[in-house]
């Protein structure tokens, strides 16, 4: 396993691995690296694990209770639904503590496989871009810049008393803010994708909408955040997500393809029998458990059919399953599809597409 000190004296030996960002993504493909038994490190801007939620949420709650990655459940850290984020914190900075990460090391460019860092450089065979989410999203629309953010608005509910408030958004840092401002303000609006236009208007502003014109003392932007790509050239590899769930099944599913590309380590698979009645039992209980983005792919074979879980979507031969749909596939091309994802329609489905009766 590569050593963190041979990092420091600047040009180093080849290494399998190198990760940059030591967040959820980061920490996730690591703790895979490191069951494989690869030689990885993980470069990590920050003085410690998972910083964005050092600051994130910006009141301290988070929104849901599912932040387990795989490796180490959450559930010992907090039994709420929902959690308070330093207990997040905690979590990841006890996840990553077996994992070789090298923290305060900010990566300044990557040139081939080259990563350079303030400490020197690292030459990596590849090379996995972790960095999450940088800075405030803000949506086209005239006037924006005038608005404060979710990343730079008071958290002090006393600084709204008696003032209109605008929130635009319509997500969970959205109705976070808007929980936190309605406790003191005179009036709170949330307003998704009516919002046309915001201009200064003595004091205040003027924001025009599709229902028309409405004047506020404030106006905050609670539009997400936007993936930090400063570091994005064509041959890396990104582990990301929209969520903790999302970013678990995505690395994972990384990992899995790196595997098999460039280790021989075939993708997890199980057999099934080749039946309509057996395919279609499956795929109506798993197709409720497919992450968003993945897909499983059941390929038939004789008898048998062989089910390789949660990879990337894309055309291929077999049926590609996702949460809304089945596809079939032949030698890349699309045949058929099916929507109602319950046994007795999928039973007719796959009935007709592998040309058997179906089974009473």
């Amino acid at each position: 396993m590569l050593t963190i000190g041979v990092l420091v004296a600047g040009r180093c030996a080849v290494v399998e691995y190198v990760v940059i960002g030591a967040g959820p993504a980061g920490l996730q493909m690591g703790h895979f690296l490191h069951e494989a038994g690869r030689e990885y490190v993980i470069l990590e801007a920050g003085p410690s694990a998972g910083t964005f939620f050092r600051e994130f949420p910006r009141h301290r709650v988070l929104a849901t209770d599912d932040n387990s990655l795989f490796g180490m459940p959450f559930a010992r850290y907090s039994k709420r639904a929902f959690p308070p984020a330093d207990d997040l914190v905690r979590y990841l900075e006890d996840f990553a503590r077996p994992l070789n990460v090298r923290y305060r090391t900010r990566v300044e460019g990557i040139r081939g496989n080259e990563v350079r860092h303030e400490h020197g450089t690292v030459v990596a065979e590849r090379i996995v871009l972790a960095t999450g989410r940088a800075e405030p999203h803000l949506p086209r629309i005239e006037g924006i810049e005038l608005a404060e953010t979710y990343a730079s608005a008071s958290t002090d509910p006393t600084v709204y008393a008696g003032q209109r408030v605008l929130i635009i958004g319509r997500g969970r840092s959205a109705f976070e803010t808007a929980d936190l401002v309605s406790s003191t303000a005179a009036v709170t609006h949330t307003v998704g994708r009516t919002l046309r236009r915001i201009a200064r208007h003595g004091n205040g502003f003027k924001a025009t909408l599709d229902t028309g014109e409405l004047y506020y003392d404030r106006v905050i932007a609670c539009t997400g955040f936007k993936r930090d790509t400063s570091l994005d050239v064509p041959h890396v590899h990104l582990a990301a997500g929209d969520s903790i769930k999302a970013i678990r099944h995505s690395t994972r599913a990384l990992h899995r393809t790196l595997e098999a590309e460039h280790h021989g380590v075939p993708w997890p698979h199980r057999r099934l029998r080749n039946r309509p009645d057996a395919l279609a039992a499956t795929i109506a209980t798993r197709a409720r458990e497919i992450p968003e983005g993945l897909a499983d792919v059941v390929v038939p074979q004789g008898q048998h059919a062989i089910l390789y879980d949660e990879m990337p979507t894309r055309g291929r031969n077999g049926f590609v399953v996702t949460r809304a749909q089945v596809e079939h596939y032949r030698h890349n091309e699309l045949i058929a599809v099916e929507r109602r994802l319950h046994r007795k329609p999928l039973e007719r489905f796959f009935s007709t597409q592998l040309a058997v009766p179906c089974i009473a």
